[in-house]
This record gives C-alpha cells, sequence and structure tokens, in this order.
C-alpha cells in the first residue's frame, strides 16, 4: 500500500474542495502496521487488525480496500488472490460469498515457507466493514485501490462501522480522492500525486505563507523522499502547517532513526514488534519519555 508516489498532501488543486474544519491530525505514538502487521499476521485480516489492537492501543492500522464483483469493498492489497489466498485469479471477477470461501492464510509464514500456522483456520478475506469493526477504537489509513464504484462502497462501509472520526483515506487515484473529498469532507484525507506537486511548489515559492492544507497526511516511502529531497526543516515547516508526516513501508533499524530523527509523526512497518523496538530505544537516547 502506498508505494511510490502515494504523497498525500494539501489542497490548491482546481477543482478540489477544503474538508470541513478539523483539528489537525496528531499521532500518540509513531507507531504503524503495515497491511496490519504482515511479518506477523496474515495481511489485510480481521485477525491481524485484531492482533495488532490488542497489543498496541495507539498503533495505527493500514489496509486496502478493493470492489467485489458484487460491488462490496474488501480488504486486500494485490489484484489478484494468488499470493495471499489458497485462489488464483483476478479478485473483481469473485463475488463476496466467493470471496469470503477463501482461505486469506493459506501463504501465511513466518519461517520462510517451512510451515503455515493458520492455516485453515476460518480466516478469510474480510469486508471493509468487517475490517474497521475488528479495531473498534484503533484509527485506520486507507488506500483505495480499485473499481469504479470504490468510494462509495468504502464510505458505505465507514459509515456502517461508525467509524469517520478514525479513518484517513488515500489513493493514487486523484479522481476518487477528489469523490472522497467532496461526498465525504468529514473523513481525513491524504495528499495525492497532484496535489502534493501543488504543495511543493507553494512549499518553495512564494506562496507558502497563504496556503492552506485540506488535507492532513503527508506520506511518502524513503525513495520518494529522497526524489523531492525535502530538507530537515521543511519537514517541520510543513507540520507547523498542521499536517502530519508519515513514511513507510520501514523494516530496516537504520532507516526508522533516520526518519524518527527527522521528526516524522508516523511510521509503517511489516513488523511492528521490530519497529516499537527501535522507537523505545530511540527515545531512551533521547531522553524522550
Amino acid at each position: 500500500m502506498l508505494k511510490e508516489l502515494c504523497l498525500c498532501l494539501a489542497v490548491m488543486a482546481i477543482g478540489v474542495n477544503v474538508s470541513v474544519a478539523q483539528e489537525p491530525l496528531k499521532f500518540s505514538t509513531p507507531l504503524g502496521a503495515h497491511r496490519g502487521g504482515k511479518a506477523l499476521w496474515p495481511e489485510n485480516t480481521a485477525h491481524a487488525f485484531a492482533k495488532a489492537a490488542e497489543r498496541w492501543p495507539d498503533i495505527l492500522l493500514e489496509g486496502d480496500v478493493h470492489l467485489s464483483a458484487d460491488g462490496v469493498a474488501v480488504m486486500m492489497h494485490d489484484r489478484d488472490v494468488d499470493r495471499t489466498t489458497n485462489a488464483t485469479g483476478p479478485l473483481r471477477t469473485r463475488t463476496l460469498a466467493e470471496l469470503q470461501q477463501l482461505d486469506a492464510a493459506y501463504h501465511f509464514t513466518t519461517d520462510n515457507g517451512a510451515s503455515f500456522p493458520l492455516r485453515g483456520q476460518g480466516i478469510t478475506v474480510p469486508t471493509f466493514e468487517e475490517g474497521l469493526l475488528a479495531a473498534p477504537k484503533h484509527r485506520y489509513l486507507i488506500e483505495l485501490k480499485d473499481g469504479p464504484e470504490v468510494v462509495a462502497a468504502a464510505l458505505k462501509a465507514i459509515r456502517a462501522a461508525n467509524a469517520t472520526d478514525r479513518v484517513i483515506i488515500a489513493s493514487f487515484n486523484p479522481v476518487f480522492m477528489n469523490q472522497l473529498r467532496e461526498q465525504a469532507p468529514e473523513i481525513r484525507t491524504c495528499f495525492d500525486t497532484q496535489t502534493a506537486m501543488k504543495m511543493v511548489m507553494a512549499l518553495r515559492g512564494n506562496a507558502w505563507d497563504s496556503f492552506q492544507p485540506a488535507d492532513d497526511l503527508l506520506a511518502f516511502s524513503p525513495g520518494l523522499g529522497k526524489t523531492l529531497s525535502l530538507l530537515p526543516e521543511e519537514y517541520g515547516r510543513i507540520q507547523a502547517k498542521g499536517v502530519s508526516i508519515q513514511v513507510h513501508t520501514l523494516n530496516k533499524e537504520e532507516e526508522i532513526r533516520e526518519y524518527l530523527n527527522l521528526g516524522v509523526d508516523s511510521i509503517l512497518s511489516d513488523d511492528p514488534d521490530m519497529l516499537e523496538r527501535v522507537i523505545k530505544e530511540w527515545k531512551a537516547e533521547q531522553g524522550k519519555p
């Protein structure tokens, strides 16, 4: 989820509505679980979200949403079901009932394939609503992946789960993001690629003082961060506008420390156990509580 170009940033683009005024997005901890913590549990499953939420009361849960053949928002990263389930072929060709017959833990392993401990345990492809209800007090960052009606289906699930105040939406597709902003200004959003460039132009031009971000979260990979050549002081200037900054997906200790030193608000990792340990060690070294 949220790869190279998923830079979630502020709105100055023509045709993009400003969101309902909210308090700036704040994270009590940088700890975030990429796809629910896919190194620890089967990714994008209600099982993973519930386990992560049980262990960490303040962790950010990240996941991905596609549409089933019958128009239901379901949680999976890939367009095909091959990598994570006991079936093959496009997700989009299967109804919800068909998807929920699949074993979403079929390929999950923590020992490089020597064992598959959660096969046959009833872990299946969840609806988006089921995914949200697996951790009903936690914040989620969700990428809308595919499907012409994915925004409408996602909003239906968010509202059914009473989760409008704890979901942040991102997408590679600026059309989806514009639809989301227009249809649900009360839901927090990430900056898309088009609005990201507007932010960068304002940051490095003469318009920064008057710049008003309409989105809440700037999220990028290390590769895109280096491409943008963000300077340490620019992180602070962006955050001073009420925009939180997240980096994904960090699975190496040295990278995590690098971005903690830059003051990012949130980090996604496949292994939140490791991420938690590094954050604690870094805080102790810095004399932070």
